[in-house]
């Protein structure tokens, strides 16, 4: 016997709230946190190119005798996708402050790292690419103790 309405119904609700939750959650932060819509709830991944494929870090060391652009090295690209698809401040912290410890560990100074999210985007005709920097963000460091002291 098929039973329409009555207190069974109730059960369709929470998940219909969780994915309107979500999915407006998702579409916030795409339009104010430079969220990438492939992630999150991934509503919008079929209608944009703003994926990882367009996107890119930017590393930047300075120390009193140096200032270098850094290639994202293989041990922090986990990091630095997260912060390439959610450029958050938390996201960009964590990566400077990786970047600043994998470079103390070679030996090389550090007091500050410098962290840039890039977009390439597309305009309709002519068909052109621009790059647009989505956030940047700088953690300074402490000078680190002299060895002896």
């Amino acid at each position: 016997m098929l039973h329409v309405g009555g207190t069974g119904q109730w059960r369709s609700w929470p998940p219909t709230a969780l994915l309107l939750f979500i999915a407006v959650t998702q579409i916030l932060l795409t339009r104010t946190a430079d969220l990438s819509p492939w992630k999150g709830g991934g509503f919008g991944m079929f209608a944009t190119t703003d994926g990882t494929a367009f996107r890119y870090v930017r590393l930047f060391v300075d120390a009193p005798e140096r200032s270098d652009e850094l290639a994202v090295p293989q041990s922090l690209e986990d990091a630095a996708l997260r912060a390439q698809l959610f450029p958050s401040d938390r996201f960009l912290l964590r990566l400077g402050e990786a970047a600043a410890v994998r470079e103390r560990r070679q030996g090389r100074s550090v007091s500050s790292v410098r962290v840039e999210v890039w977009r390439i985007e597309f305009s309709n005709t002519p068909l052109r690419s621009t790059e647009r920097k989505l956030r940047s963000f700088t953690v300074h460091f402490e000078p680190a103790p002299v060895s002896g002291e």
